[in-house]
This record gives structure tokens, C-alpha cells and sequence, in this order.
């Protein structure tokens, strides 16, 4: 019997975060449109003696501009409510959740395996967020070897910062499909959502993060999520010394 994914609760969370992102980002824009067009036809019609004659024509332009803005609302909010409450951020072992990335990535390939060699860290985000990020990324360089290979996948400190490094040693991404990458739901592979990097990358900034995208040497592709690490909690001051008996 198979064992229930660990990250399957913050991958359906996510998936859903960007697609409600994506129709967020395009229904604005349509919203914006029917305001500007109403604004439009407000100004055209003020002169004209229907507009004076009836007074609705100017109450149903009005209607419009206010259920564009309160639909633009409403979409707003459609999912960040839950997102909020199933989130729970606190002090993180890094290395616990490059582990878990590792342990529960899926890869089909028999010939792939992962490489692992991290130091540990803490870090303020979601545990379940974080590993998701890594095993988005672990994923995508897994399906970038389709003839087999090594991800390499790193964890460092350096500089104040976390870095969890993930490499292939596939083919790379061509120059010309590097913007397109990142487009939510561009994939080239059949039966996948093509959501992975939005995913990361998300996740990277929701923490004061970045992810970034590079080649690897001496072939392939490298992503990187660097992390703040958790601030180091001031020792308490020392009282007054006591008077000896």
C-alpha cells in the first residue's frame, strides 16, 4: 500500500494559488477594461439629451464601475483567506526540508538519482512550502535528463543566507525558450501543468527569498532558492551580581 504524499496538502494548496494568481492577473485586466470603457461612454453621453433625459443611463454606467471594482475584489480574495490559515510559518531546519524535497520527489526514470549533500540552517517559512519548492525544482531537473543522470542537490550558508542549489546534466534550456519557462503552465512535457518554477519561485519570495535560474557546468541547468536565515535570538543580559552570603 502506498504511503500518503507528506506534500500533497501544499502541492494542491499551491497548484491552486497559481491558477487563481493566473486568473487574477487576466481578470483585472478584463475588470480594468469594463472601467475604462464605462468611464468612456459617461463622458460621451453627458451631452447627449437621453443622458439628461434619463437619469438611469448615468446610474447603470455607475452600476457597471462599481460591480467591475467589486468583482475585482472579490477575486482577490477568492483563496488567499485559506491560504493563510493552512499556512504555518516558524523556524525551520533547511536541511530537514531538502530531505523530505529528496525523499518524496517523483521521478519515473530508473536511471536518475539525486545527489545530496547539505549543511543545515534555520529558516523562517512553511516546512511543507519549502520542501514542495525543492522537490518543484528537483522534478524539473530530473525531466531535463531523459536518458538518466545525477540531480545534484545543495544546501549551503553563506553570507546571512541559505542556498538550496538543484542541477542537471541535461541538455539546458535553450536561449530562446528561457522567458518562456517561467510562463505559468508552459511545459513540454505531456500531463504536466507546467507550474513547478511559478511554484518556486513563489515560495522563494513569499520569504524575502529569490529564485534564479542559470546553466551548470558543464552542461545542464542550475536553480538556486536563496533563503535569509533565521535571526539569532539575543542572549539575555546579565542582572546584577548577587552579594555573597
Amino acid at each position: 500500500m502506498m504511503s500518503r504524499d507528506p506534500l500533497g496538502a501544499a502541492e494542491q494548496l499551491a497548484t491552486a494559488e497559481e491558477i487563481v494568481a493566473t486568473l487574477r492577473h487576466d481578470l483585472r485586466n478584463c475588470f480594468g477594461t469594463i472601467r475604462n470603457a464605462a468611464f468612456f461612454l459617461k463622458r460621451k453621453v453627458a451631452r447627449e439629451q437621453a443622458f439628461q433625459d434619463d437619469p438611469r443611463v448615468e446610474q447603470f454606467l455607475d452600476v457597471i464601475d462599481e460591480e467591475a471594482i467589486a468583482a475585482s475584489a472579490l477575486v482577490d480574495g477568492v483563496i488567499g483567506a485559506k491560504a493563510q490559515l493552512e499556512r504555518k510559518p516558524g523556524s525551520a531546519s533547511a536541511l530537514e526540508c531538502v530531505r523530505l524535497a529528496a525523499a518524496c520527489a517523483r521521478i519515473a526514470e530508473p536511471g536518475i538519482r539525486v545527489d545530496l549533500d547539505a549543511v543545515d540552517g534555520v529558516v523562517e517559512v512553511d516546512p511543507a512550502e519549502l520542501s514542495l519548492a525543492v522537490r518543484c525544482l528537483v522534478e524539473n531537473a530530473a525531466e531535463a535528463m531523459a536518458g538518466g543522470g545525477v540531480v545534484a542537490l545543495r544546501g549551503s550558508v553563506a553570507g546571512g543566507r541559505y542556498r538550496i542549489e538543484v542541477g542537471d546534466t541535461g541538455a539546458g534550456v535553450p536561449e530562446a525558450d528561457r522567458e518562456a519557462i517561467t510562463r505559468p503552465f508552459y511545459t513540454t512535457k505531456p500531463g504536466r501543468l507546467g507550474l513547478g518554477l511559478n511554484i518556486a519561485g513563489r515560495v522563494a519570495r513569499r520569504y524575502f527569498g529569490t529564485l534564479t535560474l542559470g546553466g551548470a557546468a558543464p552542461r545542464g541547468t542550475r536553480a538556486c532558492i536563496e533563503l535569509p536565515l533565521a535571526a539569532t535570538p539575543e542572549p539575555p543580559a546579565a542582572g546584577p551580581a548577587e552579594p555573597p552570603p
